[in-house]
């Protein structure tokens, strides 16, 4: 009986340490399956957290380039060689006095623009990387949109962020403005600027960029502008002697605009006939070059087809019936003298632009390729002009260093006027000037307006 009880009381003890051994492994099977799960939620946490960082580096990247090259101006040749480099030396300035990048090492060719790695480390020391590349779209050489990469690198994770910059030609004072000069405008008596009609009074706006004197825009009497004054100095103000009317908005410390350049040399090559006298009787003259200081008067009746040219220094004087089926192009002055060089217009004035210069009489060959450089009349950087006679229609829009409209002097100019020098800009005739950019041609041949980087709507891409 004992010896029964000692074998029951064994067989009791084996089941009981059996079962501890099967709890035993059990609860260890679950220990390492729970370190396990641990350790891969946390490599899980890790790579997350990496991938975050990576994709948050690649967003630095891709911002520090906006910042600095969103906006510039680029060459206007489209020549991707040239676009890099203005590229490349916008970067090498902004960045020269960085900490986290050596701006010396940015190099750029025709292929695109590469910038030296960036190593950015956290306060825990663990360091992350940024590679960052400027690329003509698609390796075009001659294409106009670039592609800025931004590879982010953390721990193990990569991420890439793309984004297209593409060329775009920046708007010059000629598209916002009737009449911008860069000195005082002054208008008094009855002088009127406007636009065509009601709908388009914008069109007869002024500006005046001038720093010489607060009194930027002077009106006297019973002026009329059917658009807004605007003055850029932030400090000027606009002065109204009175009953003058200005039907848009007084705005002061206007952005200063983009004002444009004049590029004679593609009028030039047709000035092939020189003409160094005037004429007091009827006369029909065709592509002609004016010598330097021979200053010539036409006091009769002349009809001029194609270009005229007119070389520095010189004083030129239309002062019977002029009949313009073509443009005037002024070679810029060596030196500044307004009173050395002068385009006056005394008589009747009456053009045309270049696109009417048919076949006929003169004959027409010599107008090939000159009919398709439209929108421009009077391109005469460093001339002072006057207009004391009428006009009805100018065909294009005027850029000169001085403008005096005087008399009856008015009509309706296709475009706009600028003055670029900080000179004189006169309006005291009786007869009004009407803008109309309606039928303007919107870059006009001569006009050189800059490029500008621009971002590619939708064209971000992680």
């Amino acid at each position: 009986m004992t010896r029964r009880l000692t074998f029951r009381r064994a067989a009791r003890r084996g089941v009981a340490m059996l079962l501890a051994l099967v709890f035993l492994a059990l609860f260890t099977s679950l220990a390492v399956g729970l370190a396990a799960s641990a350790d891969m939620n946390m490599a899980i946490a890790r790579n997350r957290l990496n991938i975050h960082q990576a994709a948050g580096l690649a967003e630095t990247g891709v911002q520090l380039i906006q910042k600095h090259i969103g906006g510039i101006t680029v060459p206007a040749t489209h020549n991707a060689a040239d676009v890099h480099a203005a590229i490349g030396n916008q970067l090498r300035t902004a960045l020269y006095s960085s900490t986290m990048v050596d701006a010396n090492g940015i190099t750029w060719d025709a292929i695109g623009v590469t910038v030296p790695v960036i190593t950015l480390t956290r306060l825990d020391n663990r360091s992350g990387m940024v590679n960052l590349t400027i690329a003509a779209s698609g390796g075009a050489l001659d294409d106009t949109t670039v592609t800025v990469r931004s590879i982010g690198q953390f721990g193990n994770a990569t991420r890439t962020v793309t984004y297209n910059l593409t060329t775009q030609r920046g708007r010059t004072v000629l598209n916002d403005y009737g009449m911008a000069s860069r000195s005082v405008i002054s208008m008094s008596g009855n002088a009127i600027i406007k636009g065509v009609d009601d709908d388009h009074a914008s069109e007869g706006s002024i500006l005046s960029a001038s720093y010489s004197t607060t009194n930027a825009v002077q009106l006297t009497g019973s002026v009329y502008v059917s658009g807004d004054a605007g003055v850029v100095n932030p400090n000027g103000h606009i002065s109204n002697k009175g009953s003058s009317t200005i039907g848009g908005q007084q705005r002061i410390g206007v952005q200063e605009p983009q004002w444009p350049q004049v590029d004679q040399s593609v009028f030039v090559p047709y000035a092939t006939n020189v003409r160094s006298t005037g004429s007091s009787g009827d006369l029909v003259l065709s592509n002609i070059r004016i010598p330097p200081n021979t200053n010539p008067t036409f006091s009769g009746n002349v009809t001029i087809y194609g270009v005229v040219y007119v070389q520095s220094p010189n004083k030129v004087t239309f002062s019977g019936n002029a009949n313009l089926i073509g443009c005037i192009v002024c070679e810029a002055p060596a030196v500044n003298n307004l009173t050395d060089n002068q385009i006056k217009f005394t008589g009747t004035l009456t053009t045309s632009g270049v696109e009417n210069l048919v076949d006929g009489v003169p004959a027409g060959s010599q107008y090939d390729g000159l009919r398709d450089l439209t929108g421009s009349f009077l391109l005469a950087p460093g001339f002072s002009t006057q207009f004391s006679g009428n006009f009805n229609t100018v065909n294009g829009c005027m850029v000169a260093s001085e403008f005096k409209f005087t008399g009856n002097a008015g009509g309706t100019i296709k475009g706009g006027v600028v003055n670029l020098q900080d000179s004189t800009f006169e309006m005291s005739g009786n007869s009004p000037i009407i803008i109309d950019k309606q039928h303007a041609v919107e870059n006009p041949a001569g006009i050189v307006s800059s490029y500008r980087l621009v971002c590619v709507t939708g064209s971000y891409v992680e």
